[in-house]
């Protein structure tokens, strides 16, 4: 079914909305935990058939066996249990490329689209479980989401209405300097508003923080976008209708969360 963006982004936001803001205000903590596990093997998916083309059943298992232990690591010994566990994640996958060396022709190729998935989806992605975990970190995960996705929604309006300057047309054609700009502006407003309302952190250098995740999750969306023009892809997935797969959701999130975790533990909050 086609549906344009415009309507594609509210009514997901309609439609998910509730239930996230449930899972991250009430729902026990392992839920939120298993949302994360999910929402990552999903990923996980659309990242195979983005970087290899095609899926390839038995490093998929190790790739999502290695993503479930950086989930546990996260989850039993934070960022400490997180580091190990993608160190023992990595070392799986460097079993099976030494197991199937015969096997595949462009080895190191295929390694470094590996560890590049590791580090791009699993470490970045594990980072909320860690920022959750927090003592407040319900409201810090709220934050980190609402702010991208206000900052994403602001950029996106004031590109369509008064974009004239493309930001990088190789990459995303319809990206402007103007939406880049109404990111910077709508994600400051959004975080000085939700640090009075949440936290107990002065309200201009919430802005300050807010401003840097409009700016830096658009280049986790040029990021993403870079890996499937590379391929000829215009979405990760199709998972959710007209507005692409889950890692088209998630690429600024992606870059914003570890961003909003070290935030908050210099802070103290």
């Amino acid at each position: 079914m086609n549906i344009s963006p415009h309507a594609s982004r509210w009514l997901i936001t309609l439609v998910l909305g509730p239930v996230l803001v449930w899972v991250l205000l009430w729902a026990p903590p392992p839920v939120f935990d298993a949302v994360v596990a999910l929402a990552g093997l999903l990923a996980w998916r659309e990242y195979f058939v983005i970087s290899f083309g095609r899926m390839i059943p038995r490093l998929m298992v190790v790739a999502s066996l290695g993503w479930l232990l950086i989930v546990v690591g996260a989850v039993l010994g934070g960022i400490a249990g997180q580091q190990a566990a993608l160190f023992a994640a990595m070392c799986g996958g460097g079993g099976y490329f030494l197991l199937n060396y015969e096997r595949i022709p462009s080895i190191i190729d295929h390694i470094g689209r590996f560890a590049l998935g590791h580090l791009y989806l699993s470490l970045f992605l594990s980072f909320l479980i860690i920022l959750f975990a927090l003592e407040q970190g319900r409201q810090w995960v709220l934050f980190s989401l609402v702010v991208t996705f206000l900052a994403d929604t602001a950029a996106f309006y004031v590109g369509r209405t008064w974009g004239r300057r493309f930001l990088y047309p190789a990459v995303s054609p319809k990206k402007t300097w103007e939406g880049l700009a109404g990111g910077f502006v709508g994600g400051g407003l959004t975080a000085a508003v939700m640090a009075v309302l949440l936290f107990p952190v002065a309200w201009y250098e919430a802005a300050v923080l807010g401003g840097f995740l409009g700016v830096w999750g658009t280049v986790g969306d040029l990021f993403e976008s870079m890996l499937k023009r590379s391929v000829g892809i215009k979405d990760s997935g199709r998972i959710l209708m007209g507005h692409g797969g889950v890692l088209d959701r998630v690429d600024a999130l992606l870059f914003n969360v570890p961003i909003v975790y070290f935030f908050a533990i210099t802070r103290g909050v």
